[in-house]
């Protein structure tokens, strides 16, 4: 399934950075300055040091019913913690790419695997970090994240398996001010849709530039009814000696 997926993304990116100039004018400005202007402003994306970290307070609802017919609703609140790595080699025959390590209380450490540029951040895999795990989800080629300059409407085509069991949608829905306990940030609002079999995804991430991700909600559905809603608020921003 994996191999078919990484199959469908080639020249995703590509299709995806052609969406992402232009514009209308803006005060007597060609469409092209505007757009200029603004990834520009957005640029370096992403800043980071080793040992930068980031942490969310996260809350959860299982509705009662989901795991079992008597299961009781579960609704919990934590605390999630990213870190900054550095450059790490994923596995034998992989290249080194920037990593962070997701750290949540209760369960196994995951590592993410992005690649981090000014202009842009592409997403490469991630590993959960189990006795056994040997092989990270591996993207190849990477698959584009954000970019300087998004603007609303910005659409990725969908990514559909041949049997048509796995599907996936990004989209820029806007620009706008989010408040979260870390502060008020100007981020890009993105939003993922598919499905996984009878899964329905819907995931919104609202990604600051030079700060990183600052909130994010990940719901699922099977059958219309909801059987998982997460949302995540950045809390504090830990630059490495600062």
């Amino acid at each position: 399934m994996m191999k078919r997926c990484q199959s469908l993304l080639v020249g995703f990116v590509v299709l995806w950075f052609a969406g992402c100039g232009g514009g209308s004018g803006d005060g007597g400005h060609a469409p092209d300055e505007v757009a200029d202007r603004v990834a520009q402003a957005d640029m370096p994306l992403l800043p980071v040091t080793a040992g930068d970290r980031w942490v969310y307070q996260v809350r959860l609802e299982i509705p009662e019913g989901v795991t079992s017919s008597t299961a009781a609703a579960v609704e919990t609140k934590h605390e999630k913690t990213r870190i900054y790595l550095g450059k790490v080699k994923p596995a034998e025959g992989l290249p080194e790419t920037d990593c962070f390590e997701v750290k949540v209380p209760g369960s196994p450490v995951e590592r993410e695997f992005v690649e981090i540029h000014d202009d842009r951040i592409l997403m490469r895999g991630s590993l959960i970090m189990r006795p056994e795990a040997t092989q990270p989800m591996w993207l190849d080629p990477a698959v584009l994240f954000v970019a300087a300059g998004m603007k609303a409407g910005t659409a990725m085509p969908e990514l559909r398996t041949p049997d048509g069991s796995l599907t996936r949608r990004m989209e820029v829905i806007a620009r706008e001010d989010v408040a979260v306990p870390c502060g008020v940030f100007r981020a890009v609002r993105i939003l993922m849709t598919g499905t996984d079999g009878e899964l329905e995804l819907r995931r919104t991430v609202w990604f600051a530039p030079g700060t990183g991700i600052v909130r994010e909600e990940q719901v699922r559905y099977r059958r219309n009814r909801l059987i998982f809603r997460e949302e995540q608020e950045l809390t504090e921003v830990k630059r490495f000696g600062m």
